[in-house]
């Protein structure tokens, strides 16, 4: 990028050596009329692409708003971002991320647009904590880092790989049914930067289940949940009503895995059996993991298993398909 001849032209301190590589920037020249700029000088705006980024899908570099590569691109950028080596990319599951962002996913209109896309803007003076929590939001996804390597999984449903049964848990079960009413709700609304009002903030039409509602004694419960990276009304919808479904799978287990939980992470599914809770393959979604000490000689995982469903990320769910999602438990008359 060579040095802009208007800029060098009209500014005396200007030179060729002022290439602004890296910068983004406009150059506005305006003819100042008193009765046109009553109050001074406009403020001036623009609508920007963004950065170029990477995509190890097609080893392409271009504009993108697809949240995997955008993510992908801080973690590693050198000077804006966290500065991370490559081989702390989980490569494997970024790629899958990035073409689960660009699934197409039909409309009540008929038309169809992409599942996630990632749409803002960010100071550099933030926390890249909350950059990243922002980022995030975009696709409902989870950043965690394992085996030395950062993994994104985005807001989709993951087919179990991995099966558990009564002997793959060497400490006592705890079972949780239900979350207390102070975490649960029934209603989701928030912010979003629609085109239609320049991209300032505005509220996105709040997603209610009158399922969950009756079930809450017809008491409306509200989540605020903003999409600071959304500009469209389909999509932060969608993000919401994921956000609402997640919320209501609330059965949780928590016990210590033998070495078989080293084959897990966090965000992956697992079908567990369970004779005595009347779980028979239940999906559940690992929540936490953490390494322990089992008998004071032996390695296990210490879990966090939280209950989840396909039907949480289907945009045509209904509510009352979690009706039916109980668990089997047996006759309390068999002895």
């Amino acid at each position: 990028q060579v040095a802009d001849t208007l800029l060098t032209q009209r500014v005396k301190e200007w030179t060729t050596d002022h290439r602004q590589r890296g910068v983004a920037y406009i150059y506005v020249k305006l003819k100042f009329d008193r009765d046109a700029f009553p109050r001074g000088l406009p403020n001036i705006s623009a609508t920007v692409k963004g950065k170029k980024v990477f995509d190890p899908r097609d080893s392409s570099t271009g504009f993108s708003n697809n949240p995997a590569l955008c993510i992908r691109d801080y973690l590693l950028d050198t000077r804006y971002g966290l500065g991370c080596s490559a081989d702390e990319i989980d490569e494997t599951a970024f790629i899958a991320a990035a073409n689960a962002c660009d699934e197409e996913v039909a409309k009540v209109t008929g038309v169809t647009q992409k599942r996630y896309t990632m749409d803002g803007t960010f100071e550099t003076n933030r926390t890249p904590k909350k950059i990243l929590e922002d980022m995030l939001s975009s696709c409902g996804g989870i950043l965690n880092y394992t085996n030395g390597k950062f993994r994104l999984l985005v807001a989709e449903y993951r087919s179990p790989s991995v099966s558990l049964v009564q002997s793959d848990f060497v400490g006592p079960i705890e079972v949780q049914a239900k979350a207390s009413l102070a975490d649960q709700y029934n209603t989701v609304k928030g912010t979003y930067s629609p085109a239609t009002t320049d991209y300032i903030p505005t509220d996105y039409p709040p997603v209610t289940s009158a399922a969950f509602k009756a079930e809450d004694n017809n008491e409306t419960h509200i989540f605020d949940y903003d999409l600071p990276f959304t500009t469209n009304s389909a999509r932060a919808q969608r993000l919401a009503k994921i956000v609402l479904f997640r919320n209501r799978q609330q059965v949780t287990i928590s016990s210590v895995l033998s070495m078989k939980g080293f084959n897990l992470a966090i965000g992956d599914s697992v079908n567990v059996t369970l004779d005595r809770y009347g779980f028979t393959n239940k999906v559940f979604e690992v929540a936490e993991w953490n390494i322990a000490v089992v008998g004071g000689q032996s390695i296990g995982v210490e879990i966090t298993l939280r209950e989840t469903n396909a039907a949480v990320y289907d945009w045509n769910a209904e509510e009352q398909t979690f009706a039916e999602d109980n668990s089997t438990l047996p006759d309390i008359f068999n002895v």
